[in-house]
């Protein structure tokens, strides 16, 4: 629930002002945004007009109505909006109004619209019928939102000359900005209260999200060799487990710029060679064995016949994989290497095309997990004594409006940096964090607020309604429903989505939180919608 927040109860113009310059645009068939309490009686003043913005149980009711005068029918132009949630209000499009007259002397008088007049605004018509205070309240009653706004006060006068001579003089004051509720209803808008937060004290730098140590992995090809051409390949964003094999390398012949024939030939004389070793040994054991040779003589013929058999084997081995290799055939029975996932994660990086040819050191795949990822913040040799022990952190991200923050629920903090950098004059802090559904990335650049541990009392308000106005922090804020002042900050801590004002916004007053920005482009484009807002 909003708290409720009386912003404006004014007269908007008196007769002559109402005469010269009425508040209306022109829309719809050249349709007024006026009020409809039809021409005054020959000789008799025209009443002025009240406003009023009010938000209470999750309401905006912003009002303008014609002075009450006992008799006269007073149409209460009443926009509402759903200002439930702050990250935008909605327009109300159903519902009923009942607005109700309070006496001081407990009788009630009661006036209902059924209906909308279009969408967002009702238009109940009050007709009093006793002069006097009174107490003003409207209940919206509806499926999307309902709820009870109190007006407040307000005087029913005896006669219309009564009411204009109640009305206070216009004075110049501080010049508005226009925003209709019309433009409102079709941009992200949302208002919050400047109000006291108790805020931690925080040096703003940048910084980068990356993996955690041990937490992300390159595999390279050890050898230089062929991708088999069968079997599953790997792909960017496949979650492994470690021990997976991700990659079979068939390493290619050693004998680079040779024909099968000769690698065969090759595996023949290999073959002839062991032949012959194995007839010297059993020669040497008849000679041994009759005392004419010596038994190291023996032993060299049977290491000689063991070199001969080992080198057998690796001619087979090397025709084997010279023919996989003509033929395009996998040959991984034994005979291929396996690149393992050492980690469990998600395959951040794949360059793996089956039938490819790679060179030894060729990076394949990368591995990382990005359940808990490390903020590396760098901060300036300035802030560093600030931040030695600092207790956590808040960041944005580009893509997310939301803000981040590492703190001991969530995280903790790893390292400070003990050397400065030549380059940047900076030192590295480091955070570790949570990424529940891994929603944040290795590689992301990072707006940071390194708390300081230090707590500050002040009047804060949402960050996001600051605007940038030629290097200067800017705020709207609201006069009345559709009207704002553009007031330069001074602003001071930064904290947890919220910013310290130091001048320029007083506690109590309003700030437009979401759609700052449309409202300076409207002051800038000067246009103003088509909306034929009809009283």
């Amino acid at each position: 629930m909003i708290r409720p927040l009386l912003l404006s109860l004014v007269f908007s113009c008196a007769l002559a002002a109402c005469q010269e310059a009425p508040h209306s645009h022109e829309g719809e068939g050249g349709q007024e945004h006026g009020h409809e309490h039809g021409p005054a009686p020959a000789g008799e003043p025209e009443r002025p007009d009240d406003s009023v913005t009010v938000y209470q149980e999750g309401l905006e009711l912003f009002m303008e109505y014609p002075a009450l005068v006992v008799g006269q029918p007073s149409p209460l132009v009443a926009h509402f909006t759903d200002a439930r949630d702050s990250n935008g209000f909605r327009v109300v499009t159903k519902g009923r109004v009942t607005a109700t007259l309070l006496h001081a002397d407990g009788a009630e008088e009661r006036f209902v619209a059924d209906t909308l007049l279009r969408d967002g605004i009702f238009k109940p018509v009050v007709q009093p019928t006793k002069a006097g205070e009174a107490t003003l309240t409207l209940r919206l009653e509806g499926e999307q939102v309902a709820g009870t706004v109190a007006v407040g006060k307000v005087t029913v006068h005896p006669t219309v000359a009564a009411a204009v001579a109640a009305a206070p003089p216009e004075e110049a004051g501080e010049a508005t900005v226009p925003f209709l509720k019309e433009q409102q209803w079709k941009t992200q808008y949302a208002t919050s209260v400047a109000e006291p937060r108790v805020l931690q004290g925080g040096v703003r730098t940048h910084g980068e999200l990356k993996p955690v140590a041990g937490q992300a992995a390159e595999l390279s090809a050890p050898v230089a060799g062929r991708i088999p051409v069968e079997g599953r390949v790997v792909h960017l964003g496949q979650a492994v487990k470690k021990g997976e094999v991700l990659v079979r390398l068939v390493p290619a012949s050693t004998a680079r710029g040779t024909d099968l024939a000769t690698v065969e030939m090759e595996a023949a004389r290999a073959r002839a060679e062991l032949g012959l070793a194995e007839r010297e040994v059993k020669r040497a054991e008849e000679m041994f064995a009759a005392k004419a040779i010596p038994e190291k003589q023996l032993d060299a013929a049977r290491v000689a016949r063991d070199v001969a058999a080992a080198r057998v084997s690796a001619t087979e081995r090397q025709l084997s994989f010279y023919r996989d290799t003509q033929s395009g055939a996998g040959g991984t029975g034994g005979t291929a290497f396996e690149l393992r996932s050492p980690l469990d994660g998600t395959v951040s990086y794949a360059d793996v095309m089956p039938g490819a040819v790679v060179e030894a050191g060729t990076r394949l795949v990368s591995v990382v997990n990005p359940a808990r990822l490390w903020l590396e913040a760098k901060v300036y040799e300035a802030d560093a004594p600030k931040v030695e022990h600092s207790p956590g952190a808040a960041f944005t991200v580009a893509g997310f409006e939301r803000e981040f923050t590492v703190d001991e629920k969530n995280g903790r903090r790893v390292a400070v940096g003990t050397v400065v950098d030549r380059a940047t004059r900076t030192v590295p802090v480091i955070f570790e964090l949570e990424n529940p559904n891994g929603v944040l990335k290795p590689g992301m650049f990072a707006k940071v607020t390194l708390y300081t541990g230090q707590t500050i009392r002040g009047v804060a308000i949402p960050e996001s309604a600051l605007v940038d106005d030629n290097g200067k922090p800017t705020v709207f804020v609201m006069e009345g429903g559709e009207s704002f002042f553009k007031r330069a900050l001074r602003v001071g801590v930064r904290s947890g989505g919220y910013v310290q004002v130091l001048e320029g916004v007083k506690e109590g007053e309003r700030v437009v939180s979401r759609g700052a920005y449309e409202i300076k482009l409207s002051t800038a484009t000067g246009a103003i919608p088509e909306h034929g807002h009809q009283h």
